[in-house]
């Protein structure tokens, strides 16, 4: 079997109810985690429960237990953050995987433990069908208009609500400011750097900032610990003029709250300039040092919802909120630009704010924010859309990018089909 399709697998939950890990333990998933496509281990940000200790942390997928060997993944300091490892045989003599820094890892073996839809398609297809696929799309190829938009329209609110989920699995270990600041700090590194910032939200808690707040933290402090903690600050000296360097490697050096070296593996090979994460973890640092007395919550609360806002109000004042000021350390900065700020809003904001209103059992609000969701404009393509519209055609395209909700729609079909070919459990599905 292809490893990808076991990470399908994962992806889906398609796993039998009461899962064992090889030691015994009972495990639960709450959240399968984001698919890595860089550096480290499979699944980013999982949430799980192992003999009812939650766990957020990484995971990864291997055919045999030994492949963790073979990989040489016990001596690679960024696979020290996973909680569960995956595999479809237990060919390993030890109920655990151990990692670079000693610590042992649950192993999960899915040979045994699989969903019975998942055991019936393997019957039915056998393995090697689920490795390979054509360029012809059994689902879009001569799909009609109006069939084409219900599909999309029906993944699009899937998408929407899997991030609900996400965050809700994540409020269980956290509350409604990290999660936020989390979210905010992953959606600001685009996809070669989301999980490092996301890492380093993780690593300098929101309520540890708020504390240090109350004890005197400034702003450029704050912001010369993200970047000097983390190497971020001497990887960019040749991107922040002198001054600006030599400001934030004085102010980091003479603050008192945080000495600690963070392990982050910056990708800043050919990202331009107006991307790099030096300059997006400064704003961002910059906007949320002013929720620090109040909470990221609270803020957007008494900001952008304060009049229950429909759609278009609430979008024009969260975009309000990330004007740059006057004071800040990137003097003449346009600010975190409007892509970004997009990403913020509907990946981020809109599902935690939806979560919340749902917590709260006010239908009304949640309605608002489903609406503000499926009425947005499209965002700039990207290279799932542009990969999917290859199948459908030109009249059809532009209506797709008309809305985000069309656009999610597709990302979504890719994400739990498209990659693994799984053509004929698509149409099934859809």
């Amino acid at each position: 079997m292809d490893e990808k399709f076991l990470y399908h697998i994962w992806d889906e939950g398609h796993l039998a109810p009461n899962l064992k890990t090889v030691s015994g333990k009972d495990l639960k998933v709450n959240y399968q985690g984001q698919f890595n496509t860089f550096r480290g281990p499979d699944f980013i940000n999982a949430i799980i429960s192992i003999d009812g200790e939650d766990l957020q942390g990484a995971v990864e997928i291997h055919k045999n237990t030994q492949d963790w060997i073979k990989h040489s993944h016990q001596e690679d300091v960024f696979y020290n953050q996973v909680i569960l490892h995956i595999v479809l045989h237990n060919d390993s003599p030890l109920p655990f995987t151990m990692k670079e820094n000693g610590e042992l890892v649950e192993i999960l073996e899915l040979k045994n433990q699989l969903s019975d839809e998942i055991q019936k398609l393997l019957a039915d297809i056998g393995d090697k069908n689920l490795a390979s696929g054509s360029d012809y799309c059994d689902l879009l190829s001569a799909i009609d208009n109006d069939r084409l938009l219900s599909i999309l329209t029906i993944s699009g609110k899937q998408r929407f609500m899997s991030k609900v989920r996400r965050f809700n699995a994540s409020l269980a270990l956290s509350d409604f400011d990290q999660i936020l600041y989390e979210g905010m700090m992953e959606a600001a590194g685009y996809d070669k750097n989301k999980f490092n910032l996301f890492q380093l939200a993780q690593s300098i808690p929101f309520a540890k900032l708020k504390e240090w707040h109350k004890e005197g933290l400034k702003s450029d402090e704050m912001s010369s610990i993200f970047l000097g903690s983390s190497g971020l600050l001497l990887k960019s000296r040749n991107r922040l003029n002198g001054e600006l360097y030599e400001t934030l490697s004085r102010s980091f050096e003479s603050q008192r709250f945080y000495a600690r070296k963070i392990n982050v593996d910056w990708q800043l090979f050919r990202i331009r300039p107006g991307n790099h994460p030096v300059f997006r973890l400064i704003l961002l640092s910059e906007f949320l040092y002013n929720c620090l007395q109040e909470g990221v919550l609270h803020f957007f609360l008494k900001t952008v919802e304060l009049d229950k806002p429909n759609p278009q109000k609430r979008y024009q004042t969260f975009c309000k909120q990330f004007k740059p000021g006057q004071e800040g350390l990137l003097q003449n900065n346009t600010g975190l630009g409007i892509t970004v700020i997009n990403n913020i809003y509907i990946n981020i904001y809109l599902p935690i704010l939806y979560l919340y209103y749902q917590k709260l059992a006010n239908t009304e609000m949640t309605e608002s924010v489903l609406e503000s969701y499926l009425s947005f404009k499209a965002l700039p393509e990207n290279y799932i859309t542009r990969f999917m519209c290859n199948h459908i055609n030109s009249s059809q395209v532009s209506i797709v990018n008309k809305k985000t909700l069309y656009q999610q729609g597709l990302i979504d079909i890719y994400y739990r089909f498209c990659r693994y070919h799984l053509c004929e459990e698509c149409v099934k599905q859809t």
